[in-house]
């Protein structure tokens, strides 16, 4: 069965259009299939939040357009069956609830884990000083901000050779191991910061906890946002991301 076969019969199911046969064998999918079960729960609270509550005229063209993609071939057969048959709620708007249950999975709207790109804000970096002629400098950051972070590795690298105590440069080196999914080497870097007292201290231990998080963690990850005192700067994203934890 077709997404859009199994979303039409949905709505008729609503509609009460189906016959006795058709009634069995939907009855039987939804018996048998817990996802599918769930899927015809969300389509029907869709569809009478639709029912009850949208402008119709204002909401279609934005969520069409959202939607459009994986939307288009069941939206446009339910508008060629306009004319031939009376339903409870205009035809589109049952093409953006089934398109939305298509893009987003019946999982969308049950809890989902928190993952490391939900929370992960990558700072950007400058530390090229106004008229500085450091190359090095230069190349770590334009290949750090432009996201090569196997580039931006081996220049910070080249730069802590000669300052190997540099904070900032630890940070960011920091970052660009996680990125490269180096969970081991970025817990040294960080752990290393946070047991100092430089401004990257509480920095560090946030971008530690997104570390262990990447990794499923989660044990690690809560105890290192608990540790985060009110003033780190991620203080309130640690609360969020501990409360979805």
């Amino acid at each position: 069965m077709t997404p859009e076969e199994k979303y039409e019969l949905f709505e008729r199911k609503i509609s009460e259009e189906l016959s006795n046969k058709e009634e069995e064998t939907l009855s039987q999918i939804i018996k048998e299939d817990k996802a599918i079960a769930e899927e015809f729960r969300i389509y029907k609270e869709w569809s009478s939040y639709l029912d009850a509550n949208l402008n119709l005229e204002q909401e279609q063209s934005d969520l069409e357009q959202n939607l459009k993609k994986v939307g288009d071939s069941f939206f446009e057969k339910k508008q060629a069956k306009k004319e031939t048959k009376v339903i409870k709620i205009p035809s589109w708007a049952y093409a953006v609830a089934a398109s939305v249950a298509i893009v987003l999975g019946v999982y969308t709207f049950t809890k989902s884990d928190p993952a490391y790109n939900d929370f992960a804000s990558i700072p950007e970096l400058s530390i090229t000083e106004r008229g500085s002629e450091d190359e090095i400098s230069k190349k770590a950051e334009a290949s750090f901000n432009s996201e090569n972070y196997e580039e931006a590795e081996k220049y910070l690298l080249e730069l802590l050779n000669n300052d190997n105590s540099n904070s900032e440069y630890l940070f960011y080196l920091g970052i660009t191991l996680v990125e490269q999914d180096k969970h081991e080497k970025a817990s040294e870097i960080f752990e290393k910061l946070r047991q100092g007292t430089s401004v990257y201290k509480y920095k560090a231990i946030w971008f530690e906890a997104l570390n262990q998080l990447k990794q499923k963690n989660i044990g690690r990850c809560t105890e290192l946002l608990k540790s985060l005192p009110q003033e780190a700067e991620d203080y309130q994203q640690a609360q969020k991301l501990l409360k979805k934890l």
